[in-house]
């Protein structure tokens, strides 16, 4: 009895560890759009009249962002925040009218923790349809 326990702690122990060695990797970018029915567009410079209401997470670097007007926006960290869950607060700090790269998404949680985004880039996200 005891080599076989020996075999199955041995075999269990393998793949475990042929597990651990391949990370999750989350589908491209373009994928997760496609569920959504967008594709990337045009980099723009400003968000003007933009609502907050409506948002997607989409990674660690990318959220899709719509406004009330029917037009959305893939807004793209500069660095990854990894404080963006489905029931945070968003905000965002801005240095002019509208949102643009350099400023900061704020990110609240249910504990009242706070993270400051700053946005590398803006993108239109056009319609699939």
């Amino acid at each position: 009895m005891r080599p076989l326990a020996a075999v199955l702690t041995v075999a269990a122990t393998l793949l475990l560890a042929g597990c651990v060695g391949r990370p999750f990797a989350p589908p491209p970018l373009d994928d997760r759009l496609a569920d959504l029915g967008y594709r990337q567009g045009a980099a723009v410079d400003t968000i003007l009249g933009f609502d907050l209401s409506g948002w997607h997470y989409l990674d660690t670097r990318h959220l899709a962002l719509g406004t009330g007007l029917g037009r959305a926006y893939l807004v793209d960290f500069a660095v990854p925040c990894r404080n963006l869950a489905a029931g945070n607060r968003l905000g965002y700090r801005s240095r002019a009218a509208g949102l643009r790269p350099g400023d900061f998404l704020v990110s609240t949680d249910a504990r009242g923790n706070r993270l400051e985004c700053p946005i590398g880039g803006l993108y239109r996200l056009d319609s699939r349809r």
